[in-house]
């Protein structure tokens, strides 16, 4: 099987990510993390299942969270609390992850894909 130059650089940035900063991955049941662990305001990297890193955001109305590959052509996504934004480090495409993963600026055109979770009792879990 031949693996594109885009394929194989985001197999290594999610390689790398999940090395760096220590991605938790889901566990069967679906469960994120412990809501207790994650206060308001706060932000928490997980993996999903089939390795793609994400990011998980809490407010005081709930949880969301976004898959962090960029649209674009797949390099990884920072989140800057000063800006409030998603950042590519490939090309600085921004990403507004508080109006559903928008595109601020491109050259992404396509939104962040959302993670669907939600609380149930104690955890945030994949929903």
């Amino acid at each position: 099987m031949k693996i594109s130059r885009r394929a194989a650089l985001r197999m290594a940035l999610v390689g790398a990510s999940t090395t760096l900063f220590g991605n938790h991955a889901v566990a069967a049941n679906n469960q994120i993390v412990k809501l207790s662990k994650v206060k308001v305001g706060a932000t928490y990297s997980f993996q999903l299942k089939n390795g793609a890193p994400a990011l998980l955001f809490r407010t005081k109305t709930g949880v969301f969270a976004y898959q962090t590959i960029c649209t674009h052509e797949g390099g990884l996504t920072k989140f800057f609390a000063a800006r409030k934004l998603l950042v590519c480090s490939v090309h600085n495409a921004s990403f507004d992850p508080f109006k559903k993963g928008a595109v601020v600026t491109g050259p992404a055109i396509k939104p962040l894909p959302t993670i669907k979770v939600a609380i149930k009792g104690d955890w945030i879990v994949l929903s």
